[in-house]
């Protein structure tokens, strides 16, 4: 009991340290190319991780990059993950994928996950914007 009530208490300092508004942009990488992980808090805050998908690839300690995002970038992203809510009421969209080169590309929010954001947008609104955001983000949080 006192084992469960020390990991709830790390979890709540994580939530607390990237606040209970913070998105995770998610690339799965693939089986040639790694993943990578943004977390974005409403402050602009942005981290980005890079991940592996191979189960047999060792566990290395990426360290983390850090950013500062444009207030009106985040500020836009927060809006259009606000407002795509339920997430489950998004198209979910089906393009054909490389087995070496596919990956997916979602959006964690709260409880919530975006379908894959890389197949389109099946002409629904929401998923554009999503997609512009997310698009925009990874290239600032890339840029020198």
């Amino acid at each position: 009991m006192l084992r469960l009530l020390a990991i709830a208490g790390l979890m709540a300092l994580q939530i607390s340290a990237k606040g209970p508004d913070g998105a995770t942009i998610i690339d799965s990488g693939s089986t040639n190319r790694p993943g990578f992980r943004i977390v974005v808090d409403p402050s602009g805050d942005a981290e980005w991780t890079s991940t592996s998908r191979r189960s047999d690839a060792p566990e290395e300690q990426a360290k983390p990059i850090r950013k500062l995002l444009p207030r009106a970038a985040v500020e836009r992203f927060h809006a259009d993950l606000e407002a795509a809510k339920p997430f489950a009421s998004l198209p979910v969209v089906h393009c054909m994928k490389s087995a070496s080169f596919g990956s997916t590309l979602t959006v964690a929010f709260g409880e919530e996950k975006t379908p894959d954001l890389k197949c389109g947008d099946g002409g629904n609104g929401a998923m554009r914007n999503l997609i512009r955001d997310v698009n925009e983000i990874v290239a600032l949080v890339h840029a020198n």
